[in-house]
């Protein structure tokens, strides 16, 4: 290592709390400065040849600093924002449609498995909205009947 080189590593290294701040103060979080500043310090150890001694350092170096952030932004911007996974997956879950399907498959065997009578009262009741009162005039039963048979269809549908 040449004496330039190790006068422009230690004025450098004595720069870095004062880029660190500047850093933070430009960004939104100290994660997101600790990696503004590495951006920044690669940069400058990779371009120490561009810096002439005599200058300001700090001035070239929040230079650097400035541009790796709008660097960061135009990426961003470009890219879009950033969603984590946890926060958009159980939304973008969907239950698969051939369960459904199977379960439905498996009501309407129950349902035509069923006495025509007991049928009949089920799909009144659930499909209609009938009330047992209204089921019982359609049918020119008892309440009690529709009632009865309304059950016993429910407990084959169950079994």
């Amino acid at each position: 290592m040449t004496r330039h080189e190790d006068r422009f590593a230690k004025d450098l290294q004595s720069e870095i709390p004062h880029l660190w701040r500047f850093a933070r103060s430009i960004s939104n979080s100290s994660e997101a400065a600790d990696d503004l500043m590495q951006t920044a310090l690669e940069r400058a150890l990779r371009n120490k040849h561009q810096y002439v001694a005599g200058t300001k350092l700090r001035s070239w170096l929040f230079a650097i600093v400035r541009n790796a952030q709008l660097d960061e932004f135009r990426k961003v911007e470009r890219r879009g924002h950033h969603v984590p996974i946890e926060e958009w997956y159980q939304d973008a879950q969907f239950a698969p449609a051939q369960e459904k399907h199977v379960e439905l498959g498996d009501v309407a065997k129950g349902i035509e498995g069923l006495r025509p009578e007991e049928r009949d009262v089920l799909e009144l009741c659930v499909f209609s909205d009938m009330s047992h009162d209204q089921i019982a005039s359609q049918m020119g039963v008892a309440v009690g009947t529709v009632k009865s048979r309304l059950s016993r269809a429910r407990q084959a549908l169950a079994a």
